[in-house]
């Protein structure tokens, strides 16, 4: 079998407010771990492509998740903070054999319930998809929500093209920029 990765954004040259990213979508960057559920194989990995050691809370939240692409990208939350301890939220989804472009691959995750700054703890939730307009008052929001800990790193930026995976998990995907604000 090929392997796969995780895209990996590239650092951001603008800020996620500029005009830049006027036509990308926009998502809030989570301090987890990352996370990449192989359905067809029922296999958890980390971002590194070795087995994930939280793979049966992986399997358990995501095997009945009712997404049709066979990888699941996601964050597992409360590894790093307590926050969100149990929580898995879903960033993307790709299908080697029938690749789609963003719009279309969040579709079949729009049901699950989109992740607010004050995490739940114990859910399945997805990365919700942030106004460019009001990035700077989401801002405070998300940095409002990190006292005590940081939960929220800042914002990935997406292009509307197809799931950029990569075969070598070192390389970053042009098409996903991120904007870290610490």
């Amino acid at each position: 079998m090929k392997s796969y990765y995780p895209a990996r954004p590239v650092a951001a040259a603008e800020a996620p407010w500029s005009e830049a990213y006027s036509e990308w979508a926009i998502e809030p960057k989570a301090n987890g771990w990352r996370g990449w559920f192989d359905q067809k194989e029922g296999i958890a990995y980390n971002r590194h492509g070795k087995t994930a050691s939280n793979a049966p809370l992986m399997f358990e939240r995501l095997a009945n998740a009712g997404i049709k692409s066979r990888f699941i990208d996601c964050e597992i939350m409360g590894m790093r903070e307590k926050k969100g301890v149990g929580t898995i939220i879903v960033i993307d989804a790709f299908d080697p054999d029938n690749p789609k472009p963003y719009a279309q691959r969040v579709k079949e995750f729009e049901e699950i319930e989109p992740a607010s700054f004050d995490l739940k703890q114990n859910a399945l939730l997805r990365m919700p998809r942030l106004n460019h307009k009001k990035l700077k008052a989401i801002w405070e929001e998300m940095n409002f929500q990190n006292r005590g800990g940081l939960v929220w790193e800042g914002f990935v930026m997406k292009k509307d093209d197809r799931y950029p995976f990569v075969a070598d998990p070192s390389y970053c995907s042009p098409s996903w920029h991120k904007w870290r604000i610490l």
